[in-house]
């Protein structure tokens, strides 16, 4: 048995990010392009700023600048397995592009059956997440890598496609400031990708991405 009711399940889009959670919001973000697939037990969730730099002629890691691969370090996107109990929601972390020492923990309400408002539990934020999957009955399609790790998440028309970092340094400080660190170290930092996908007549195609040169081209599934 699930431990994520069917109702969670699809893609959701943040359509609101408020600080604090109650009353008058000191900062408010709507500009950053949220997009959180739930497949079974299993998600992952992709999150670009609004204000992306150029990547014109970028076409991998290689390529990018010091300044580029910055931006692209602090990015938020992850994946891994959730857990609801009770109006209380978990995601851990199992594929994580900026790990943090928080415990991704939020208070869940269903203000309708398309519209899911999340709380932090001391009340720092709110965000409110629709629904965009159509079909309310798609079966969750979950592939693993050869570690075990989330590596294809489906529901209906909708995709995320998630490559974990092949290795790491063991000295990396995964914690450290993405401005600290050397070209080189960025570079390791940053080769994690989780891409948002979309069904296509001729398979999938990468809308969204953590390296945004592949968006645009086309995935298989």
């Amino acid at each position: 048995m699930g431990h994520v009711p069917l109702r969670y399940h699809g893609l959701w889009q943040r359509t609101l990010y408020a600080e604090p959670a109650n009353g008058e919001p000191t900062y408010v973000d709507r500009d950053t392009q949220v997009y959180w697939l739930q497949a079974g037990d299993w998600h992952a969730d992709l999150r670009v700023p609004g204000e992306r730099p150029d990547f014109s002629g970028v076409g991998s890691l290689d390529d990018c600048s010091h300044e580029q691969l910055i931006w692209l370090a602090g990015q938020t996107a992850f994946a891994g397995i959730t857990r609801v109990e009770g109006h209380f929601c978990s995601w851990h972390r199992l594929v994580d592009l900026s790990p943090g020492l928080e415990k991704d923990l939020g208070v869940m309400r269903f203000v309708d059956e398309n519209t899911l408002e999340e709380r932090q539990p001391v009340g720092r934020y709110r965000e409110l997440w629709s629904r965009v999957s159509q079909n309310r009955k798609a079966e969750p399609i979950v592939q693993f890598d050869a570690d075990g790790l989330p590596a294809w998440l489906e529901y209906g028309d909708h995709a995320m496609a998630v490559t974990a970092r092949a290795g790491i340094a063991p000295a990396h400080d995964l914690l450290a400031d993405p401005a600290t660190l050397t070209t080189t170290v960025l570079r390791e930092r940053t080769a994690l990708e989780i891409s948002f996908a979309e069904r296509a007549d001729d398979g999938w195609q990468i809308r969204l991405s953590t390296l945004p040169w592949l968006e645009g081209r086309s995935i298989a599934g």
